[in-house]
């Protein structure tokens, strides 16, 4: 979609540019075509006005009404001259314009002429200016190369206000649920989508709707949700996101670890929120894990992390605020290199508090961010891809989103939808974000429910 619009633009760009061209060549050209013309021209008929002028001095001896019509049967179109006037024995036989003053100057325009002649004693005298390029001609030529310039220019605007509308819509490409197919799978098997790693049913509809699953239906559910995910891999679409530059150099972040985190980063979880249900207080120097953050990456262990999402979701959904779910993955790097712990280090800085982050499967780093929905999300998403690969001197990151969106979902939902984001990312579009539309997921619901 963005390669055809980028090729409409450039094309729709040449367009224009040789419309503007050919209006100005238009108009200059057609002047300069008259101006050559009537500069051989005027002079030619000058000269025949003179010898005409002659002649007719020469028949009339008399300055009468006939002397004066056949003067300006000679002189012919008066629009070819900008100023006339003739006299013979100083009395005036032929003026034009009457109501303007005597011109006697040249310009690039005009040719100023003045002679006199003597027929039979008598002096007769012209003074005119003749027009090189008419203005008649120039408001001809100005107003149509107006023209074209003013069509191409509105044209124009309407293209940047309908590009600009189009590139609010989707500003962010992320993946869709084809809710109407899935609604036609759900009233087939009358009962709400539910994946495998699910304890309750997603809704958005009633806070204490929870309907109940069949067991005769287990196997149709089964086969929805693997048609489900197929819909995803069928019809998920990428962006291509613009590297951001770099905003933090490895020397400002190695200066940053240095500084020891304030006691509010270092702020510890609820008791009944950090601990999984099987930690035991009593736990001896040798169980693992220890504590409430691996003291190797400074973050939480991974076990802790299911537990503190679905403490966090509950919050998000009492209060009715989204949250946003983020899995960042360090290709190469494991959970034991500097590198790695050096990205922990910066993230517990822009998520504020660490116990907000959790490892995951040895490469993975999965953070929370509440109040945060979708865009915001991947507004922060290209912040931390440019400074992480600035922190690790690669390229070898790759981000997966996705977002509670007034949704009922739980913890491991939201975990597989950005990390199924995560699947879909490369090095052309690092980040991918998973988006649902919250208006069809209501409906549909409520069609559930019904």
């Amino acid at each position: 979609m963005n390669n055809m619009k980028n090729r409409f633009i450039t094309v729709y760009s040449i367009i224009a540019t040789f419309v503007l061209i050919f209006s100005l060549s238009f108009f200059g050209y057609n002047l300069y075509n008259e101006y050559s013309i009537n500069s051989i021209k005027s002079q030619t008929k000058y000269e025949t006005l003179l010898n005409d002028l002659r002649t007719i001095s020469y028949n009339n001896m008399q300055n009468d009404s006939e002397y004066s019509k056949s003067i300006q049967n000679a002189i012919g179109d008066t629009n070819d001259y900008a100023f006339i006037q003739i006299k013979r024995n100083n009395e005036t036989v032929a003026y034009f314009p009457a109501d303007k003053l005597r011109e006697e100057t040249d310009s690039l325009f005009t040719k100023f002429h003045k002679d006199e002649l003597n027929v039979n004693k008598q002096t007769v005298s012209i003074v005119c200016t003749l027009y090189l390029i008419h203005p008649d001609s120039i408001y001809y030529y100005a107003k149509i190369s107006f023209l074209m310039v003013l069509i191409i220019t509105v044209i124009t605007i309407i293209m940047i206000v309908y590009l600009k509308i189009s590139e609010d819509d989707s500003d962010v490409i992320s993946y869709s649920e084809d809710f109407e197919e899935e609604a036609e799978i759900e009233n087939n098997t009358e009962q709400e989508f539910k994946t495998p790693s699910e304890a309750e049913v997603e809704s958005d509809v009633e806070p204490n709707y929870e309907p109940e699953i069949d067991s005769e239906n287990e196997a149709q559910i089964k086969e929805a949700e693997e048609e489900f995910s197929a819909q995803i891999e069928a019809e998920n679409q990428t962006k291509e996101i613009e590297k951001p530059s770099a905003e933090v150099t490895p020397e400002e972040v190695q200066a940053i670890f240095a500084e020891p985190l304030t006691d509010e980063q270092q702020a510890k979880l609820p008791i009944e929120d950090s601990f999984p249900q099987n930690y035991n207080e009593n736990q001896n120097a040798d169980s693992e894990p220890t504590g409430l953050f691996d003291p190797q990456t400074g973050i939480g262990w991974e076990s802790y992390l299911h537990t503190r999402l679905d403490n966090e979701i509950d919050r998000a959904t009492a209060s009715e605020i989204d949250l946003s779910l983020f899995v960042i993955k360090l290709a190469e790097i494991t959970t034991a290199s500097e590198e790695y712990k050096n990205v922990c280090n910066y993230l517990a800085i822009q998520f504020q508090f660490k116990d907000l982050l959790f490892e995951r499967n040895q490469d993975s780093i999965v953070a929370l961010k509440i109040s945060m929905n979708i865009d915001e999300a991947l507004n922060l998403a290209d912040k931390l891809y440019s400074d992480i690969c600035n922190i690790i001197n690669s390229q070898n990151c790759r981000i997966g989103i996705s977002s509670r969106s007034i949704r009922m979902v739980t913890g491991d939902r939201l975990l597989l939808e950005s990390e199924q984001a995560l699947v879909h990312t490369d090095s052309s579009s690092p980040i991918i974000a998973f988006r649902v539309d919250s208006e069809k997921y209501r409906q549909l619901m409520e069609q559930n429910q019904a």
